[in-house]
C-alpha cells in the first residue's frame, strides 16, 4: 500500500478522535479564540443557505472569509485531500468530472443510483463488494453532482480510518457533514481555479454554470475565499 502522507493521517486522527456533531479542535481554534467566525456554529445557516429555493445575496453576509481570523485547520486538511484527489484524476478544467468519485475506494465498486429520497439530498450504504451512493431524483443535476462528493467524502473517511456509520445521529448539521460539503466545495470549485475564473469572468451564475454546481454553493465558495 501506498504510504499516507502525514496530513491525511492528521485529519483522520482528528476525525477518529471527535464525535462527529462538533470540531474535535474547538477548544483549540485560531479562529475562535480570535472572537472570528467558526463554520462548526454556523452549520445550521449554512445548511438552509444550500437548500433554499430563492436566492438573496445578503443572505450570506455572516459567512467571512478563511483569512479573517486565521485558518481552519480541519479545513486545510479536507481542502488538501480534495486537491490530492484533483491531482490522481488529473482534472485541470471546469467543471470537474464526476468520474473521478471512483478514486474514493479504489478497492469497491461505486454505484451510483438516484431514488426518490425525501429528508436527505445523498446517502451511502456499505456492502460487502462495494458502496451504493444514493441521490435524489428530484434534484437539479448541479445538486447531485454536490451531493455526490459529499458522499464520497463520508467514503474517504471510512477508508482512512473513521467508520462511516460511526456515532451518526439523526441531528441534521453534524461537523461531519459540515466538512463532508466543504470537500464537495473544494473539488468542485478548486480554489485556483476558481480564483482564476472569477477574475476573468466576476458573476455569480455564470461561476455556478461553468462549475455546474448551485448557486448556493458557489456562493458560499466564493465568500468563504473572500473574493465577494
Amino acid at each position: 500500500m501506498p504510504k499516507v502522507a502525514s496530513w491525511e493521517t492528521e485529519l483522520w486522527s482528528y476525525l477518529s478522535s471527535g464525535d462527529g456533531m462538533c470540531c474535535p479542535l474547538r477548544n483549540r481554534c485560531q479562529r475562535r479564540q480570535r472572537g472570528g467566525w467558526c463554520p462548526d456554529e454556523t452549520i445550521g445557516p449554512i445548511n438552509r443557505l444550500l437548500d433554499e429555493r430563492e436566492f438573496k445575496l445578503h443572505s450570506y453576509d455572516f459567512i467571512e472569509s478563511e483569512e479573517g481570523a486565521g485558518n481552519c485547520r480541519l479545513c486545510q486538511l479536507v481542502e488538501m485531500l480534495a486537491q490530492k484527489y484533483l491531482k490522481i484524476g488529473k482534472v485541470s478544467s471546469l467543471p470537474v468530472p464526476t468520474g473521478i468519485v471512483s478514486l474514493a475506494d479504489e478497492q469497491r465498486c461505486i454505484e451510483i443510483r438516484t431514488l426518490p429520497l425525501k429528508s436527505y439530498h445523498g446517502a451511502i450504504w456499505r456492502l460487502n463488494d462495494g458502496w451504493v451512493v444514493q441521490l435524489k431524483d428530484g434534484d437539479t443535476a448541479a445538486a447531485k453532482r454536490f451531493a455526490l462528493f459529499h458522499e464520497a467524502f463520508h467514503i474517504l473517511a471510512h477508508c482512512g480510518g473513521t467508520p462511516v456509520f460511526k456515532k451518526r445521529g439523526l441531528e441534521q448539521g453534524s461537523f461531519n457533514e459540515l466538512l463532508a460539503d466543504y470537500f464537495a466545495s473544494c473539488i468542485l470549485m478548486p480554489r485556483e481555479r476558481v480564483e482564476e475564473k472569477w477574475a476573468e469572468i466576476k458573476n455569480l451564475d455564470t461561476m455556478a454554470k461553468i462549475s455546474a454546481v448551485p448557486k448556493s454553493s458557489m456562493c458560499i465558495r466564493l465568500k468563504w475565499l473572500g473574493l465577494i
